[in-house]
Parts: C-alpha cells; sequence; structure tokens
C-alpha cells in the first residue's frame, strides 16, 4: 500500500446486479486491488424483495472482491438508489462572538450541527450531507472557512434522506453476512466521482445514471451536487414491455434489446419493414416478425423516459443556471444512439462517462456500468480527506514498517 493511502472497502446494490470493490485510495489516484460483479434478483427499483437472497447475493459479490485483493474489510460503503430518496437544500447561519475570533473547527462544526432537515410525514434516516459553500461575512463561495475571520458564518448544503425502513433492510442485509455500513452513499453521487472532470463540476453539468430499474438524475454546479432526484424508470422497463408485447421470456426480451432496440427511432425509418427472428415464450423454434412491432413496443416508452427525465431537470429549478452539457453512465449506455436521443430531447451537448482515474483496473471494468462501484472509493476516500482523517495505530505501524523496510532495501543495494 502507498504511502498515504488508505483501503475502503465498497458495494453498489443495483436492480441487475451488485458490484463490489476493494480499493487503496490515496490523494491523486485510486488502485483498485479487487473488484467482483454478480447477478442480482433480490433487488427490485432499488428496494430488497427478498433479505436472504439479497444477503447471499451480497456476499457472493464481496467474497469475490476479498479473494481477488487478498483483503477482507468488515466496514463498507454502500451506494443505493431508489425512488424515495429525498434531495432537500438547507441552509444555517452562525454568529461569531467577534470579527477578530479566528474560525475554528468546533464553529463549523457547531454551524453543520444546528441545520436541521425539516420534519416529514413517516420516518426519514439522513443518508449524506453535502455541503455546497460557506459564507463569511457576505464572501459567499467559500470552500473551507477555517482559519479565516469573520463575524458571520453561514453554509448551504444538500440533504439525501430516505425511509428508515429502506436504510435499515440494506444494513440488515449486510449484518447478515458479517458486514457493516460505514456509509450509505446514493449511487448518481458516487458515479459522479468517477467519470466528472473537476472542470465539470465547477463549471455546471448534469449527469443522468441510466440504470436497471431505476434512472438517477443530479445537477452538479460550484464543484458539488445541487440536485438529486431518482425516476422510477430504467431499461428493465424495456424488458418488461417487450415481454408483454412480443409473448416471449426475460432472457429473450433483453436479447432482442440488446441487438436491436435503438433510442433514436420512428415507425417509418427504412428498417422498419427488415424482419427479425424471435423465440416465442414455450417455443424451441425462432418465427420471423418485423422490426416495426419492436419500435411500436419500445417507442412510447423512450418518448416516456425522455419526458421523464426532461420535467424533473424543470421541477429542480436550477436547469438554467447549469450552462454546461449532459454526461450519461450506466448500463443504459449500451443503448444505440442513446447519445443523439439526449442531445436532441435536452438541447445540450451529450457525452458516454467513463470511469476514470484508476489504476490496476481490468478493461472489463472500465465501463459505464461499473462507474457507480468505483465511484465509491473515489467519494469515500474525498469524505475521509474533508473530514480529516487519522490512521489508525496499526496503520501507523504498518506505514513505520514499510518505511523500515525500504530503508533496509536501500542500504542492501548500496552495498
Amino acid at each position: 500500500m502507498r504511502r498515504g493511502s488508505r483501503t475502503v472497502a465498497g458495494i453498489d446494490l443495483g436492480s441487475s446486479k451488485i458490484t463490489s470493490v476493494i480499493a487503496d485510495v490515496a490523494p491523486d489516484e485510486v488502485i483498485v486491488r479487487g473488484i467482483n460483479s454478480t447477478p442480482s434478483k433480490s433487488i427490485v427499483k432499488g428496494v430488497i424483495r427478498d433479505l436472504n437472497q439479497c444477503a447471499a447475493e451480497i456476499d457472493a459479490s464481496f467474497s469475490g472482491a476479498v479473494y481477488s485483493s487478498g483483503v477482507h474489510l468488515d466496514q463498507v460503503h454502500l451506494a443505493v438508489t431508489c425512488k424515495d430518496l429525498v434531495s432537500t437544500p438547507l441552509t444555517g447561519e452562525l454568529k461569531l462572538e467577534s470579527a477578530e475570533n479566528e474560525i475554528t473547527q468546533e464553529h463549523i462544526d457547531r454551524l453543520l450541527d444546528s441545520v436541521r432537515t425539516p420534519p416529514r410525514e413517516g420516518q426519514f434516516a439522513l443518508l449524506q450531507r453535502i455541503v455546497q459553500e460557506y459564507e463569511v461575512n457576505e464572501t459567499r463561495g467559500v470552500r473551507n472557512p477555517l482559519g479565516m475571520f469573520g463575524e458571520r458564518l453561514a453554509v448551504r448544503v444538500q440533504d439525501i434522506i430516505g425511509p428508515e425502513w429502506l436504510l435499515n433492510n440494506y444494513k440488515k442485509a449486510l449484518d447478515r453476512v458479517g458486514l457493516a455500513v460505514k456509509s450509505l452513499i446514493p449511487s448518481v453521487l458516487a458515479a459522479g466521482e468517477a467519470v466528472l472532470t473537476t472542470e465539470e463540476k465547477n463549471t455546471g453539468c448534469v449527469l443522468i445514471d441510466l440504470g436497471h430499474g431505476t434512472t438517477d438524475v443530479a445537477l452538479y454546479r460550484d464543484g458539488s451536487a445541487a440536485y438529486t432526484s431518482t425516476i422510477a424508470v430504467g431499461t428493465g422497463n424495456f424488458d418488461t414491455d417487450f415481454m408483454q408485447g412480443l409473448g416471449v421470456s426475460l432472457e429473450e426480451a433483453q436479447r432482442i434489446r440488446r441487438g436491436f432496440l435503438k433510442a433514436w427511432i420512428n415507425i417509418n425509418q427504412a428498417d422498419a419493414d427488415d424482419v427479425i427472428d424471435i423465440k416465442f415464450y414455450g417455443h424451441t423454434e425462432y418465427a420471423k416478425i418485423k422490426k416495426q412491432k419492436v419500435i411500436e413496443i419500445a417507442l412510447p416508452r423512450l418518448q416516456e423516459w425522455a419526458q421523464l427525465i426532461k420535467n424533473d431537470l424543470e421541477d429542480s429549478e436550477l436547469l438554467a443556471s447549469i450552462p454546461g452539457g449532459v454526461v450519461l453512465t450506466g448500463g443504459g449506455c449500451y443503448i444505440r444512439e442513446i447519445t443523439g436521443f439526449f442531445q436532441h430531447h435536452l438541447d445540450r451537448p451529450v457525452r458516454i462517462g467513463m470511469p476514470r482515474g484508476y489504476s490496476h483496473l481490468f478493461d472489463e471494468f472500465r465501463a459505464p456500468q461499473y462507474a457507480g462501484a468505483l465511484g465509491i472509493a473515489s467519494f469515500a476516500g474525498r469524505q475521509e480527506r474533508d473530514k480529516g482523517y487519522e490512521a489508525s495505530f496499526l496503520e501507523n505501524i504498518a506505514e513505520a514498517f514499510l518505511n523500515l523496510l525500504a530503508r533496509f532495501s536501500g542500504r542492501q543495494s548500496e552495498d
């Protein structure tokens, strides 16, 4: 392990797969030591439907990452998504005793503790608090007020909360395999750490995570997420539509989506009369149908998908203040012509976001569907840096031993 780095473990709970990652997080890079992904059948649109099966799937995924890394951690950062997660903007203010007083960590902690999420119907718990900016006197956009002077200290944060029953189910599933939750991270924020550049975060951009069960949206500006939301429509909805509309199995519906679905389609396109082979449910032989039938089934869902995302962005009331383009990530990026589709509907430049800044990573995992899992390590590392990470006693001993070993090896080479 590199000096100054720390090892973190993360699990991304998705509706189609559960991906586990173990990585060494250094200030300038993330070294992936182990990563493993297994299919998920126990989670539907972010909600656990079978606790025992979910625990077994988590165990299979995490065990693979442990095996490939040779490292076992009993605390993990968990990336989750669900339509019931709520993003709430909040502000707080603290009057300081005198303008000659230096702002200390105690002042900052007191200010953040005073910011409380307003009560909602039902029991909600905090997943993440994103500090967007501080304000010292009338100076806005302060990233870290520690050591500054002023009479007034204010903060603007974004609280992401979720139902307690939902979060408790996540924790219970991990507890059954001997793991504890160190933190809960919205999947879209983890993905943002993996695929967005510093310039995109600072200037402002739209991040859309096209998942299997849900579509997650985040608006970034001034270096952090200003808004997040989840739409309960994903690529899995196309599978359901094909199953019902064509009378095929789930496996066949997924094959049709991957092989024949294009985002940019219309009823009168040139290849609508082309014939394709499909296998109806319960049949052993393939039958032939016109591609137009697939288009007729997919087109209403595509239009609904685009409209839901567009409405969500407009409801945020922040889109006008975001000058940048759209970054797409998640497994939905594999739908053909997806960039042109969203460029047309959102009227902004669109690119596919690929994980960046990760070393020792196999090429198969350098893909948009693994952005959320890889981003957990980056998000957790930045979180610990912001909080002022302190190495444990054992980590200090390990670092001292490595330094001694390096010094000894150096002397041997000189001799």
